[in-house]
């Protein structure tokens, strides 16, 4: 009999074993490791919560004032909503409202680091302002990919609209 089959079928063996034998990373235990803050659930399993967070106050990035021009009153102006911190970086915007009605927003700040964060930045970006205009509200979808940054967005958004009185 030859060796040459008893070889690869050990081979095969070996292969199997350490492929099945394999343990993937516990993603809630990297989710930690990124700034998400995590909550110990009753059944003893950590629990993802939000990782979004509102700057502190008195603490502003360079950019971010927070100039707001118009008044409650009226329901017309630009108003500057918080600037968000999120594990990617931080997310501001600013709504401009005429009567009531919101016709533009702006990023003034969108995550900008790692490489691939500044491609969903420009990605998401664009489509929550389509969304928002879309709505009248902050109420809306995240984008898939970007959950941080939609939330970020959508909550310095309520932010303006809050100081607009809508």
């Amino acid at each position: 009999m030859s060796k040459r089959p008893i070889f690869a079928v050990l081979l095969t063996t070996a292969g199997l074993i350490l492929l099945l034998t394999f343990k993937t990373p516990d993603a809630v235990a990297t989710s930690a490791s990124n700034g998400a803050n995590t909550g110990a659930a009753g059944n003893g399993t950590a629990v993802q919560t939000a990782g979004v967070q509102p700057v502190s106050a008195g603490v502003q990035q360079a950019g971010a004032a927070q100039a707001t021009t118009g008044t409650k009153a009226n329901g017309s102006g630009q108003f500057t909503g918080s600037a968000i911190q999120t594990p990617y970086g931080t997310v501001q915007v600013q709504v401009t409202v005429q009567g009531g009605k919101i016709t533009d927003v702006q990023s003034l700040q969108l995550p900008s680091g790692r490489g691939h964060t500044q491609q969903i930045s420009s990605y998401a970006g664009p489509q929550l302002r389509s969304e928002v205009l879309q709505a009248q509200s902050a109420k809306v979808n995240t984008i898939s990919g970007a959950t941080y940054t939609s939330q970020g967005y959508l909550q310095s958004v309520q932010s303006a609209l809050d100081q607009a009185g809508i």
